[in-house]
Parts: C-alpha cells; sequence; structure tokens
C-alpha cells in the first residue's frame, strides 16, 4: 500500500512544472498553459482538462493517462521529481532511540507525532518530519539524519516548513529547526494556547514573509540560535521592519541544548 502523505504530495505537484522538466513543448494561455501538441489539453497547477476527450484530474491521473504508467509508478515519478523519497520503514525504533536518547525529546510526544503522521521513519532510518501547507495537506519533509554524520534535508516548496498548531493563534514562533521546535514546545507547552510553532529549515525569511501574508496581526516572535548567524538573521528581520520579539535560550545555543542540559 502507498503512503497516504505520499499520494497527497505526488498529487500536488505543479503538472507545467514537471512537464517542462520532462522535455514536454508548453505554452502560456491566460492562467494556464496548452500542450502544443494538444491544444485542447489544459494544464491548471495540479490539475488537467483535456476538453477533447472529456478526461480531468489531478497530476497522478494525467501521468496513468498519457503515460499509460500504473498509479504507483506515477506516485514514485512524481515525488522523485519533488526530491521526496517514496520508501518508508514500519519501524519507528531509531527515529524514537534518535529523538528520545540522544535528543532528549519526551516519548509519548514523539510517538504522538508518528501516530498523527507528522514523522515517521524511511527506509535509511532517517527522521522524515513532514511539512504541510496552511490547507494541512503534505507538500515536503524536513529531514533528519539519525546516525553519527550530520544530515539535514528539506523536500518542500519554499516558504514552507513544519508546524504545530495550538487554538486560534494570535503569536507565531519561528525556529530554526523541527527539533528546536519540538525542544521549546517540551519546556514551555503549559503557555502555548494561542500559538502557531513554525520550523524553518535554516534562516529562512521566507517561511516568515510566507506565514505574514495570512495575517498582519499575529506577533512574531525569533527563536533562532544564539550564534552570530542568528543574530544577523534577527537584524536582518527587523531591518525589513517587520515588527517581531526574540526568544532564545539564555546561557544556550539552542532549544535542545537547553532541553538537554
Amino acid at each position: 500500500m502507498i503512503d497516504k502523505n505520499l499520494i497527497e504530495i505526488a498529487s500536488r505537484v505543479n503538472l507545467a512544472d514537471y512537464l517542462i522538466a520532462r522535455g514536454e513543448h508548453l505554452k502560456k494561455v491566460g492562467q494556464g498553459y496548452v500542450m502544443i501538441e494538444h491544444d485542447s489539453l489544459r494544464f491548471y497547477e495540479n490539475t488537467f482538462n483535456w476538453y477533447s476527450k472529456g478526461q480531468k484530474g489531478n497530476t497522478i491521473n494525467f501521468l496513468c493517462l498519457y503515460y499509460d504508467i500504473t498509479f504507483s509508478q506515477a506516485v514514485n515519478e512524481l515525488c522523485r521529481f519533488s526530491n521526496v523519497t517514496t520508501t518508508t520503514s514500519q519501524d519507528s525504533k531509531r527515529v524514537i532511540a534518535y529523538l528520545c536518547k540522544k535528543r532528549g525529546l519526551d516519548y509519548n510526544l514523539v510517538t504522538a507525532l508518528i501516530k498523527n503522521k507528522y514523522l515517521y521513519q524511511d527506509s535509511r532510518g532517517n527522521c522524515n518530519f513532514v511539512i504541510r501547507d496552511w490547507d494541512k495537506y503534505p507538500i515536503g519533509h524536513e529531514i533528519v539524519g539519525t546516525g553519527d554524520t550530520r544530515y539535514k534535508q528539506i523536500t518542500s516548496h519554499s516558504g514552507y516548513g513544519f508546524y504545530i498548531m495550538i487554538g486560534k493563534p494570535t503569536d507565531v514562533l519561528f525556529f530554526e529547526s523541527t527539533i528546536d521546535l519540538l525542544s521549546c514546545y517540551q519546556l514551555y507547552h503549559e503557555k502555548f494556547t494561542h500559538h502557531v510553532l513554525v520550523s524553518m529549515g535554516g534562516l529562512n525569511p521566507s517561511v516568515i514573509y510566507n506565514v505574514l501574508s495570512l495575517s498582519d496581526d499575529f506577533k512574531i516572535w525569533l527563536c533562532v540560535d544564539n550564534d552570530k548567524a542568528g543574530d544577523n538573521f534577527i537584524k536582518r528581520i527587523q531591518s525589513a521592519f517587520i515588527q517581531s520579539k526574540v526568544f532564545r535560550p539564555k546561557d544556550f545555543k539552542d532549544w535542545n541544548d537547553c532541553l538537554r542540559k
């Protein structure tokens, strides 16, 4: 059975982007694209309508129809295009051991993320934190290695990061990583009643701008690392006239160090 998250990611791939990358000839027409060889075949983001054949559907449906491949082949192809791994593991022991024993996260918190499909272990034993858009559709992952060698990767559309939403939010907290986000949440979870906690997957201002496009009334908190890069990022955001407050762990480099020590 194909993982539901992977199906969601594949179905939301922009068809024009995929087809152009594949070498198909398209031209822009109005709000969508048309395939030059078939002028009745139109593409609108992740949907298509082949008017002359009476066929329409999403990105996966189109690949199955046009290239005569199976549903699973289409999902795998589109996930590869999005740089998303299609091989998952039913075993979560390595992820749980890494996050709980090495990173100090609470076992119940980690297993709740797994149960609710916000976290899974891939075939290489990596942590895959599921990134969702604001409609809660999966669109990528923040991947963290569990081995001795440091490994991180983001597979998502620019402007999105892993997030936790609590209540009707008025405040948004931005972190450099999901593990820092979860560490802060574990330390202060009783105080979070109307908040969104967002991982930027690094120092990525596009994630902040994306959130601000939802509402001008959000109170912004920068929860980045206590280092020179974090200092420069705060100056950059505040120099862009984004009203924000700083919330960083005193005497520690980052939130996970604070949690563990």
